[in-house]
């Protein structure tokens, strides 16, 4: 989509199957066509920003890895096709440290976008680096941090690129940011995981089993759901179907995304 004088394509890295129980005590029996085979089937999505002289990437998939509930491996042939070599990433921006959003960074722990400054939220290091049950792609971004200087941290809500900054959104996890592109007088807010599914929308009491701290989680949630709604902003999710881009309507006592 073009959003003023930027330009941001969605792009697919992969999947991820995820089971109903996903959503501890979620009601699926209005929302059972949202499933497949008995799960929940999501891309893994990243998002490239174009404008300003600046190309920025938002999260970086899964990487090339298959397993028994994902896949992933498609990041740098979607680049591509949108004209974009690694080399050519100015900004690579995490919105947390999960490894179906950061696993396309590195490998054999060498970046795979070489001229690229790799930015995450400084409360990701708060709760990885003593959780002992953090994967190894997580724990190499935290090596990466201590060693190559490309690698930052987020402390600040504000402005990394032009027309792009990020916001401190915990819950998912302790420093999970979201993206805002502004240019002009439009905005687009890319949560990350701050909503993983757009029935979240209208339906608020589902909780991810993923989020760290669910109650902030929910808080977070419908912080941005008022934002986004009284700004009259576009937004999208790493995992809403299609990688879509929507709104935040009012309907019948509920919000919904369309």
């Amino acid at each position: 989509m073009r959003l003023g004088s930027l330009d941001v394509t969605a792009l697919v890295d992969g999947s991820v199957d995820l089971p109903p129980e996903f959503f501890p005590g979620a009601d699926w029996e209005v929302h059972r066509d949202l499933l497949t085979d008995g799960v929940l089937r999501v891309p893994v999505g990243c998002f490239l920003v174009r404008g300003g002289g600046t190309t920025v990437l938002i999260d970086a998939g899964l990487g090339p890895r298959d397993g028994a509930w994902f896949e992933g491996g498609r990041l740098i042939g979607e680049l591509a096709r949108a004209g974009v070599a690694p080399a050519d990433v100015d900004l690579v921006v995490c919105t947390h440290l999960h490894f179906d959003h950061i696993g396309g960074v590195l490998q054999d722990g060498v970046p795979v976008f070489p001229n690229a400054a790799i930015r995450f939220g400084a409360q990701e290091v708060d709760q990885f680096a003593s959780d002992p049950s953090a994967g190894e792609t997580t724990r190499a971004m935290l090596e990466a941090l201590r060693t190559n200087s490309s690698f930052e941290l987020i402390s600040h809500d504000g402005e990394l690129a032009p027309g792009v900054s990020t916001l401190h959104a915990p819950g998912h996890t302790l420093g999970h940011r979201c993206v805002v592109l502004s240019s002009g007088d439009q905005r687009l807010f890319l949560l990350g995981d701050a909503v993983h599914c757009p029935v979240q929308i209208s339906e608020t009491e589902w909780e991810a089993i993923a989020d760290v701290d669910k109650d902030l989680a929910r808080r977070t949630r419908e912080t941005l759901f008022r934002e986004i709604e009284s700004a009259g902003a576009m937004m999208s999710g790493a995992h809403f179907p299609g990688l879509q881009f929507g709104r935040v309507l009012r309907g019948e006592g509920k919000r919904y995304f369309a």
